[in-house]
């Protein structure tokens, strides 16, 4: 029998313009080498559905890597969805400092870029389809949204996407909207008051602050799905003095990525470094309302955008990119968070995303809705199994239901008043596996609410007379 070295990391390779990338013999050596090391520690046995399958299969070549067959390699490769959680958990990492650095999803996403579908069949039609929510969002908001949004509900028609580009008819697709948030976002500049970001509070301690610059990276999803997210971002970063700017942006580039188009990517992400460099060099911060998006910023410009002066302003891009939360959470240990809050939302089933815990910044939404007088949030750091498309795709939407399955009991068990997320398609899939009668809410919405009176819009109770001060 062969024998591995797990030292010989030579072939751990991941920036995609190293030779040894796209050299399949380095692949298949890393292919090798991580699977042999990951049945010997099953920490990820409970994870996303390659692992189990991994198992299955050395279970049944009694530990032997280099008989697993080519078709076993592939479906581990096709289950993983790319919610990075193993990375996070895995002792064995380069970010632990260890001599092994091991990057499974890194090296499967290697592993999909190396080995595409055909580009004749109808997996590579959806993978370009669902790998660009632009031209989606395009061609589905606006006067056509109120159309297209009756039409993902004809049985006939679920059918016919279920069958040919495999898109599975149960499933809850997202809704579009009728005008996109960057539209709103002109509008709204034209009108608001020239008072922006000198906003009075009733709070002496952050009354007359100047203001914070930044840029608001709303998402696709966000521009095209359900732009009230973005606005109330913009309500509660207006309270909190913040200065904010909305440049044109296409998608992040996540989905293409994921789904191994590396040029199409690439493509996205030179849009957005053009666009915002000259606000990051201005001393504007990036703020992504996604997780994937902030993730994107931070970790893949970096790797995938060509040398030279590209990767250079991808790594401008990345410092100046934050999650909102991780934002508000730097204001508030400045002591310039707007804790003029009016009501109260209560008890907070917080469902944290995996995208989120990748980036190592903790749990700040949970943080920043600890600082609203009488709310209890509840974080529930378990996958809900949408990650990205995956969850759209025929062959996998039950799996993903059972993914996200400990996720979803885990947040009914709370017993809470209102569901909460970061990732508003992780709130789609909540809804769905959940049963929920409506869509679960971003924070930084029940945020816009908890500063309203309960007669202005805000949550039914009031903020008790003596401010509860947990958290600051």
């Amino acid at each position: 029998m062969k024998s591995i070295s797990y030292e010989n990391t030579k072939d751990a390779v991941y920036d995609y313009h190293d030779p040894l990338y796209k050299d399949p013999k380095s692949v298949e050596r890393e292919l090798n080498r991580t699977f042999d090391l990951c049945n010997g520690c099953r920490m990820c046995f409970k994870y996303c559905p390659s692992f189990p399958t991994l198992f299955k299969a050395m279970d049944r070549t009694e530990a032997n890597v280099f008989e697993l067959k080519k078709e076993e390699k592939e479906q581990v490769i096709d289950e993983c969805y790319q919610c990075r959680v193993c990375y996070i958990v895995c002792p064995y990492t380069e970010t632990d400092k260890h001599s092994y650095k091991i990057d499974f999803p890194a090296l499967i996403l290697r592993a999909k870029i190396l080995a595409p579908p055909p580009w004749w069949s109808m997996k590579r039609l959806r993978s370009q389809l669902l790998g660009n929510p632009d031209l989606l969002g395009m061609m589905s908001s606006g006067f056509l949204s109120f159309f297209i949004n009756l039409s993902m509900k004809i049985r006939l028609l679920r059918l016919v996407l279920h069958l040919i580009p495999g898109i599975h008819r149960d499933k809850r697709m997202p809704q579009f909207s009728r005008e996109t948030f960057s539209r709103w976002f002109k509008r709204h500049k034209k009108t608001q008051s020239k008072t922006q970001g000198k906003i009075e509070s009733k709070e002496p301690s952050t009354a007359h602050i100047p203001a914070s610059k930044a840029v608001l990276f709303s998402t696709c999803f966000v521009n095209y799905n359900n732009p009230q997210i973005g606005k109330d971002a913009v309500e509660v970063f207006e309270k909190n003095h913040v200065e904010l700017e909305h440049p044109p942006m296409v998608c992040c580039g996540m989905p293409f990525l994921e789904g191994g188009n590396i040029p199409a990517a690439v493509k996205k992400m030179k849009y957005n470094v053009l666009s915002l460099l000259p606000y990051v060099r201005k001393g504007y911060k990036i703020l992504a309302i996604n997780p994937s998006c902030s993730l994107a910023l931070k970790n893949e410009y970096k790797r995938f955008l060509p040398p030279g002066e590209w990767k250079e302003q991808g790594a401008e891009i990345a410092a100046s990119s934050m999650d909102l939360h991780e934002f508000l959470f730097s204001l508030h240990r400045e002591g310039r968070f707007n804790r003029d809050f009016q009501s109260t939302p209560g008890k907070i089933a917080y469902h944290v995303p995996c995208h989120l815990r990748a980036q190592n910044i903790g749990f700040r939404s949970r943080d920043i809705l600890r600082l609203i007088p009488g709310s209890q949030p509840l974080p529930t750091p378990e996958c809900c199994g949408h990650d990205g498309t995956w969850a759209m795709k025929r062959e996998y939407f039950q799996m993903s239901l059972q993914a996200g399955k400990r996720s979803f009991e885990a947040l009914a068990s709370k017993n809470a008043d209102c569901t909460v997320t970061d990732c508003p398609l992780a709130a789609v899939q909540l809804e769905q596996g959940m049963g929920l009668s409506e869509l679960p809410s971003h924070p930084i919405q029940v945020l816009a609410r908890a500063y309203r009176l309960p007669s202005e819009g805000g949550f039914s109770n009031s903020v008790p007379n003596e401010k509860n001060q947990n958290g600051s």
